[in-house]
Protein backbone atom coordinates (compact mmCIF):
# COMPACT_ATOMS: atom_id res chain seq x y z
CA UNK A 1 0.00 0.00 0.00
CA UNK A 2 1.29 3.47 -0.91
CA UNK A 3 0.17 6.35 1.30
CA UNK A 4 0.07 9.97 0.16
CA UNK A 5 -1.58 11.63 3.16
CA UNK A 6 -1.22 10.61 6.80
CA UNK A 7 -2.83 12.76 9.51
CA UNK A 8 -3.22 11.74 13.15
CA UNK A 9 -3.03 13.63 16.48
CA UNK A 10 0.39 12.02 17.08
CA UNK A 11 2.05 8.97 15.62
CA UNK A 12 5.34 7.09 15.36
CA UNK A 13 7.05 5.86 12.22
CA UNK A 14 9.34 2.81 12.35
CA UNK A 15 13.07 3.26 11.97
CA UNK A 16 13.95 0.59 9.42
CA UNK A 17 17.64 -0.30 9.19
CA UNK A 18 19.16 -0.16 5.75
CA UNK A 19 18.52 -3.41 3.91
CA UNK A 20 15.88 -4.64 6.33
CA UNK A 21 13.72 -7.39 4.86
CA UNK A 22 10.71 -5.80 6.55
CA UNK A 23 11.20 -2.46 4.88
CA UNK A 24 8.13 -1.59 2.85
CA UNK A 25 6.47 -4.96 3.40
CA UNK A 26 3.17 -3.40 4.44
CA UNK A 27 3.43 0.33 3.87
CA UNK A 28 5.49 2.46 1.54
CA UNK A 29 6.06 5.94 2.98
CA UNK A 30 8.19 7.21 0.09
CA UNK A 31 5.18 8.75 -1.67
CA UNK A 32 3.84 10.64 1.34
CA UNK A 33 2.91 14.22 0.46
CA UNK A 34 1.30 15.28 3.75
CA UNK A 35 2.28 13.96 7.18
CA UNK A 36 1.14 15.09 10.64
CA UNK A 37 1.67 14.90 13.52
CA UNK A 38 4.92 12.99 13.74
CA UNK A 39 6.46 12.52 17.18
CA UNK A 40 9.87 14.29 17.28
CA UNK A 41 11.61 11.20 18.66
CA UNK A 42 10.96 9.63 15.25
CA UNK A 43 12.89 12.32 13.39
CA UNK A 44 15.96 10.15 12.94
CA UNK A 45 17.86 10.36 9.69
CA UNK A 46 16.55 6.93 8.67
CA UNK A 47 12.90 7.90 9.14
CA UNK A 48 13.31 11.31 7.52
CA UNK A 49 15.02 9.76 4.50
CA UNK A 50 12.07 7.39 4.26
CA UNK A 51 9.63 10.30 3.83
CA UNK A 52 11.95 12.60 1.91
CA UNK A 53 9.33 13.45 -0.73
CA UNK A 54 6.89 14.94 1.79
CA UNK A 55 5.76 18.50 1.04
CA UNK A 56 3.81 19.23 4.23
CA UNK A 57 4.92 18.01 7.66
CA UNK A 58 3.62 18.45 11.20
CA UNK A 59 5.65 17.53 14.28
CA UNK A 60 4.15 17.42 17.78
CA UNK A 61 5.91 16.43 20.99
CA UNK A 62 4.99 16.02 24.63
CA UNK A 63 5.55 18.74 27.20
CA UNK A 64 6.80 16.21 29.74
CA UNK A 65 9.34 14.52 27.48
CA UNK A 66 12.71 15.90 28.55
CA UNK A 67 14.88 13.09 27.22
CA UNK A 68 15.15 14.39 23.66
CA UNK A 69 15.84 18.04 24.44
CA UNK A 70 19.04 19.31 22.81
CA UNK A 71 19.20 16.05 20.85
CA UNK A 72 19.48 17.74 17.47
CA UNK A 73 16.91 15.38 15.98
CA UNK A 74 15.20 18.15 14.00
CA UNK A 75 18.47 18.85 12.21
CA UNK A 76 17.57 15.83 10.11
CA UNK A 77 14.78 17.86 8.49
CA UNK A 78 17.44 19.30 6.18
CA UNK A 79 17.08 16.12 4.12
CA UNK A 80 13.47 17.00 3.22
CA UNK A 81 14.31 18.80 0.01
CA UNK A 82 10.69 18.91 -1.19
CA UNK A 83 9.23 20.24 2.08
CA UNK A 84 7.33 23.52 1.72
CA UNK A 85 5.08 23.62 4.82
CA UNK A 86 6.21 22.79 8.36
CA UNK A 87 4.33 22.92 11.68
CA UNK A 88 6.16 22.34 14.97
CA UNK A 89 4.28 22.01 18.27
CA UNK A 90 5.53 21.28 21.80
CA UNK A 91 9.15 20.80 20.79
CA UNK A 92 11.35 22.42 23.45
CA UNK A 93 15.05 22.98 22.73
CA UNK A 94 14.80 20.92 19.57
CA UNK A 95 14.85 23.42 16.73
CA UNK A 96 18.02 23.63 14.63
CA UNK A 97 20.72 26.06 15.74
CA UNK A 98 21.36 27.21 12.17
CA UNK A 99 19.21 28.21 9.22
CA UNK A 100 21.10 25.81 6.96
CA UNK A 101 19.69 22.89 8.97
CA UNK A 102 16.16 23.76 7.84
CA UNK A 103 14.72 22.44 4.57
CA UNK A 104 15.93 24.75 1.81
CA UNK A 105 12.57 25.02 0.03
CA UNK A 106 10.52 25.82 3.16
CA UNK A 107 7.84 28.43 2.41
CA UNK A 108 5.44 28.18 5.36
CA UNK A 109 6.38 27.71 9.01
CA UNK A 110 4.07 27.50 12.04
CA UNK A 111 5.44 27.31 15.57
CA UNK A 112 3.38 26.67 18.70
CA UNK A 113 4.42 26.01 22.31
CA UNK A 114 8.10 25.91 21.37
CA UNK A 115 9.21 28.45 24.03
CA UNK A 116 11.85 30.00 21.79
CA UNK A 117 13.60 33.22 22.62
CA UNK A 118 12.60 36.10 20.34
CA UNK A 119 16.25 36.35 19.32
CA UNK A 120 16.03 32.85 17.83
CA UNK A 121 13.90 34.35 15.08
CA UNK A 122 17.09 35.82 13.64
CA UNK A 123 17.79 32.25 12.51
CA UNK A 124 14.30 31.89 11.03
CA UNK A 125 14.82 35.21 9.24
CA UNK A 126 17.64 33.66 7.22
CA UNK A 127 15.42 31.03 5.58
CA UNK A 128 15.71 32.02 1.91
CA UNK A 129 12.24 31.02 0.67
CA UNK A 130 10.04 31.62 3.72
CA UNK A 131 6.82 33.45 2.79
CA UNK A 132 4.52 32.69 5.74
CA UNK A 133 5.42 32.67 9.45
CA UNK A 134 2.83 31.90 12.13
CA UNK A 135 3.89 32.30 15.75
CA UNK A 136 1.08 30.72 17.75
CA UNK A 137 0.59 30.59 21.52
CA UNK A 138 3.82 29.94 23.40
CA UNK A 139 5.98 29.97 20.29
CA UNK A 140 8.29 32.57 21.81
CA UNK A 141 8.98 33.60 25.39
CA UNK A 142 10.07 36.97 26.69
CA UNK A 143 8.91 40.56 26.44
CA UNK A 144 11.19 42.09 23.79
CA UNK A 145 11.86 41.42 20.12
CA UNK A 146 14.72 43.27 18.49
CA UNK A 147 15.59 41.65 15.13
CA UNK A 148 19.33 41.94 14.55
CA UNK A 149 19.58 40.79 10.96
CA UNK A 150 18.37 42.01 7.62
CA UNK A 151 16.26 38.99 6.84
CA UNK A 152 12.80 37.66 6.01
CA UNK A 153 13.61 38.62 2.43
CA UNK A 154 10.52 36.86 1.04
CA UNK A 155 8.17 36.96 4.03
CA UNK A 156 4.71 38.17 2.99
CA UNK A 157 2.56 37.07 5.94
CA UNK A 158 3.37 37.34 9.66
CA UNK A 159 1.00 36.17 12.40
CA UNK A 160 1.82 36.63 16.09
CA UNK A 161 -0.77 35.20 18.47
CA UNK A 162 -1.21 34.84 22.23
CA UNK A 163 2.17 36.00 23.46
CA UNK A 164 3.83 38.12 26.15
CA UNK A 165 5.56 40.54 23.76
CA UNK A 166 5.69 44.10 25.13
CA UNK A 167 8.42 45.86 23.12
CA UNK A 168 9.02 45.36 19.41
CA UNK A 169 11.77 47.25 17.67
CA UNK A 170 12.22 46.63 13.96
CA UNK A 171 12.82 48.41 10.66
CA UNK A 172 11.56 48.00 7.13
CA UNK A 173 14.83 46.17 6.38
CA UNK A 174 13.75 43.38 8.73
CA UNK A 175 10.54 42.73 6.75
CA UNK A 176 11.21 44.25 3.30
CA UNK A 177 8.32 42.64 1.37
CA UNK A 178 5.75 42.05 4.13
CA UNK A 179 2.17 42.32 2.87
CA UNK A 180 0.05 41.27 5.83
CA UNK A 181 0.63 41.60 9.59
CA UNK A 182 -1.80 39.85 11.95
CA UNK A 183 -1.61 40.30 15.73
CA UNK A 184 -3.97 38.28 17.92
CA UNK A 185 -4.24 38.31 21.70
CA UNK A 186 -1.19 40.56 21.99
CA UNK A 187 -2.39 41.91 25.31
CA UNK A 188 0.88 43.60 26.32
CA UNK A 189 2.05 45.14 23.05
CA UNK A 190 1.17 48.81 22.63
CA UNK A 191 3.10 49.78 19.53
CA UNK A 192 3.96 48.45 16.11
CA UNK A 193 7.30 49.84 14.91
CA UNK A 194 6.57 53.09 13.04
CA UNK A 195 9.21 52.02 10.52
CA UNK A 196 6.59 49.64 9.11
CA UNK A 197 5.21 52.70 7.31
CA UNK A 198 8.24 52.41 5.02
CA UNK A 199 7.38 48.86 3.96
CA UNK A 200 5.94 49.72 0.55
CA UNK A 201 4.38 46.28 0.10
CA UNK A 202 2.39 46.37 3.37
CA UNK A 203 -1.33 46.07 2.58
CA UNK A 204 -3.06 44.96 5.78
CA UNK A 205 -2.64 45.19 9.55
CA UNK A 206 -5.17 43.01 11.36
CA UNK A 207 -5.64 43.25 15.14
CA UNK A 208 -7.79 40.89 17.20
CA UNK A 209 -8.05 41.02 21.01
CA UNK A 210 -5.29 43.62 21.23
CA UNK A 211 -4.92 46.81 23.27
CA UNK A 212 -6.54 50.02 21.96
CA UNK A 213 -3.07 51.58 21.93
CA UNK A 214 -2.03 49.06 19.30
CA UNK A 215 -4.88 50.22 17.08
CA UNK A 216 -3.71 53.81 17.55
CA UNK A 217 -0.22 52.72 16.55
CA UNK A 218 -1.56 51.14 13.36
CA UNK A 219 -3.40 54.39 12.60
CA UNK A 220 -0.13 56.31 12.95
CA UNK A 221 1.44 53.97 10.41
CA UNK A 222 -1.47 54.71 8.06
CA UNK A 223 -0.93 58.45 8.50
CA UNK A 224 2.82 58.18 8.01
CA UNK A 225 2.31 56.25 4.78
CA UNK A 226 0.02 58.97 3.48
CA UNK A 227 2.55 61.64 4.42
CA UNK A 228 5.36 59.94 2.48
CA UNK A 229 3.14 59.27 -0.54
CA UNK A 230 2.52 55.54 -0.12
CA UNK A 231 -0.84 53.83 -0.41
CA UNK A 232 -2.06 53.65 3.21
CA UNK A 233 -2.30 50.22 4.76
CA UNK A 234 -5.74 48.80 5.50
CA UNK A 235 -6.31 48.35 9.25
CA UNK A 236 -8.87 45.91 10.65
CA UNK A 237 -9.59 45.81 14.37
CA UNK A 238 -11.72 43.17 16.11
CA UNK A 239 -12.49 42.73 19.81
CA UNK A 240 -10.29 45.48 21.29
CA UNK A 241 -9.05 44.41 24.71
CA UNK A 242 -8.32 46.38 27.87
CA UNK A 243 -6.74 43.45 29.68
CA UNK A 244 -3.00 43.64 30.33
CA UNK A 245 -1.01 40.59 31.38
CA UNK A 246 1.25 41.24 34.36
CA UNK A 247 5.02 41.04 33.99
CA UNK A 248 5.71 39.51 37.35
Amino acid sequence: MQLRHLKLPRFYLPDFPSGSVDKGRHLDFSNLQTTSYLYPRCCTKEVIMGIQNVKELGICGYETDLSIRDSGLLNNLVHLQQLETLSIILCFKLLPASAIAFPAMLKKLKLEATALSWSYLDIIAELPNLEVLKLMGGACRGYEWHPNVRGFTRLKFLLISDNSLMYWKATDDNFPVLERLVLKESRNLKEIPIEFAEIYTLQLIELDWCLPELGESAARIQKEQEDIGNNPVNVRISNPSIYVVGTG
